[in-house]
């Protein structure tokens, strides 16, 4: 059942504690220990990628896509900056960091104010281990926390922006023949980390971006799909045929796989799909 959900102003305390203005690495980024440390610098070059790019013929159905006024290397850096905090590697299991906050707690959301799981065929890539967590809390109304690089945080919206690298990030059969450090698997992992970005917002039913069954395809029986028209694969397909223009540089094999990145991530869009509230929920 959809509910009604109040608009909160947000007083930059807050907002702090919610690790929005944390101020670690690049776009503000904090790599947990779990992270290896080849890893950490293949990403922290990816993300530093960003500042380079140039977009041309954006769309204001683009600009939908994302919830942005622009597309540029600035409003790209700001969006992660928003959504994720934190990076765990493989190793990191978030059963074994979850602490018991309050086992009978009361959900009752509010929505940030505005501000100005992928599924892979063979292994998973990234996932939003934060939001997840929320979200089990939520559905069973227990508060949790989780420690991470050094913190133990609290675990009360889906922007709490936990990410954690799947095997399939730096493992994928997708362009072997290409080094870690192109520019076509930065521009890749980079849409990853994007479309992860986008499972941090949303409220209600809609809390995390959930991604919906398949009913049709490789996919289908699989929650691999999405009813949102601004959900994290229509987003991440719409980034990867902006990165294919600027990935000037590219042989043909590595712009064909940027293409049918892009072709598989706009597929997952079922019939029907509307564009929803991206505003996260929290709890205090």
């Amino acid at each position: 059942m959809l509910k009604r959900w109040g608009i909160l102003i947000i007083a930059p305390f807050l907002l702090s504690s919610c690790g929005l203005f944390n101020k670690d690495g690049i776009y503000n980024i904090t790599f947990d220990s779990s992270v290896p440390d080849e890893q950490k610098e293949l990403l922290t070059q990816d993300l530093e990628v960003i500042e380079s790019l140039n977009f041309s013929g954006v769309s204001s159905d683009d600009l939908d896509k994302i919830d942005l006024p622009e597309l540029s290397s600035n409003s790209l850096g700001n969006f992660l900056k928003e959504r994720i905090r934190y990076i765990v590697g493989e190793s990191y299991d978030a059963d074994t960091k979850r602490t018991i906050v309050s086992s009978s707690y009361n959900y009752n959301p509010s929505v940030f104010a505005s501000f100005s799981s992928p599924f892979d065929r063979i292994v998973t890539v990234m996932t939003n281990t934060g939001s997840s967590v929320y979200l089990a809390g939520k559905k069973s109304n227990v508060l949790y926390s989780l420690d991470v690089a050094d913190e133990n945080i609290l675990i009360n919206t889906t922007r709490v922006g936990i990410i954690k690298i799947g095997e399939g990030l730096f493992s994928s059969t997708k362009l072997k023949s290409s080094s870690s450090s192109s520019l076509a698997r930065r521009l890749l992992r980079l849409s990853t980390l994007f479309h992860e970005a986008r499972h941090s917002d949303g409220n209600g039913s809609n809390a995390g971006f959930p991604h919906t069954k398949c009913t049709y395809g490789d996919f289908a029986g699989y929650y691999a799909c999405e009813s949102n028209t601004n959900g994290p694969y229509n987003l991440e397909a719409m980034l990867l045929r902006h990165f294919y223009r600027a990935c000037s540089n590219c042989n043909e094999t590595e712009l064909s796989a940027i293409q049918l990145a892009a072709s598989d991530a706009a597929s997952r869009l079922v019939y029907g799909a509307v564009k929803r509230n991206s505003q996260p929920e929290f709890v205090r």
